[in-house]
């Protein structure tokens, strides 16, 4: 009997435990950020999405990248029609430096940045499938632009060569002007004001034109005796609109003397 009790006890238990539901366990799922370009601004973006770090809230900060052989390093000549694969690497500026890391006003320059991302890139002409680069000002910012790093020589002479469509209010300028630094720095963003000033060694405006404009524009500088890297800005600034800054066939190239 008691053997009998047993078995009957035994089996209701295994029915039991048969019958109750297994607890789902909790997955977890990393936070992913997702970096938002329309189709036409993908192939001249491409370089700044290889090489930015942008965490959840924005405020990555560039970090300088191992030094690469002298066969990576852009220089002169090079030459950037937008219609390719990215010639040029081109990085968002905004203001002249980037807020430091404990900033307050970090938060809102990656705002900004990231705004200007948001209207700028290459468009297509639909008749002639021909591409460009496309520039809008942001209200409330004075200066937006985008800058190419390129390594060249001390004291050497080079031609900027472009094609500059614009047509701007009366108080906003643009162009194309370019800024010296002592060494190539590999830093994929804007510099702060530290590294910017430790760096420094010159500018060059170039050409800075007012109004509307369609055309070819060229200019030459000379590098100082401790220039070896140039940034070369595509810039607009001064009185916001709507109206869209175009470059297209941008030539950099070392001239004989």
């Amino acid at each position: 009997m008691r053997t009998l009790i047993f078995l009957l006890l035994l089996i209701l238990v295994v029915f039991t435990s048969g019958c109750q539901e297994e607890t789902p366990q909790p997955v977890s799922i990393p936070p992913q950020t997702v970096l938002k370009t329309n189709e036409a601004q993908k192939p001249a973006l491409a370089a700044v999405q290889e090489t930015t770090t942008i965490t959840e809230t924005g405020q990555g900060e560039p970090e300088e990248q191992p030094a690469q052989s002298e066969q990576e390093t852009p220089r002169p000549p090079i030459a950037e029609d937008f219609q390719g694969t990215p010639q040029l690497s081109l990085f968002p500026r905004v203001g002249d430096y980037r807020p430091e890391q404990n900033s307050d006003r970090l938060p809102f320059w990656n705002t900004f940045i990231d705004h200007l991302l948001r209207v700028t890139g290459v468009i297509e002409e639909q008749t002639t499938g021909n591409r460009a680069w496309v520039l809008r000002g942001i209200d409330s910012i004075e200066s937006v632009g985008y800058f190419a790093p390129l390594a060249v020589e001390p004291q050497a002479s080079y031609q900027v060569t472009f094609t500059l469509t614009t047509e701007l209010q009366e108080g906003a300028s643009a162009g194309v002007g370019i800024i010296e630094f002592n060494e190539f720095l590999w830093i994929p963003g804007q510099y702060t004001e530290e590294i910017f000033k430790k760096h420094f060694r010159g500018t060059r405006e170039g050409t800075r034109l007012t109004g509307t404009n369609k055309g070819e524009r060229s200019f030459t500088f000379t590098t100082g005796p401790e220039s070896r890297m140039i940034h070369v800005v595509l810039f607009r600034e001064g009185t916001h609109d709507r109206n869209s800054v175009i470059f297209d066939d941008i030539r950099i190239e070392g001239v004989k003397e």
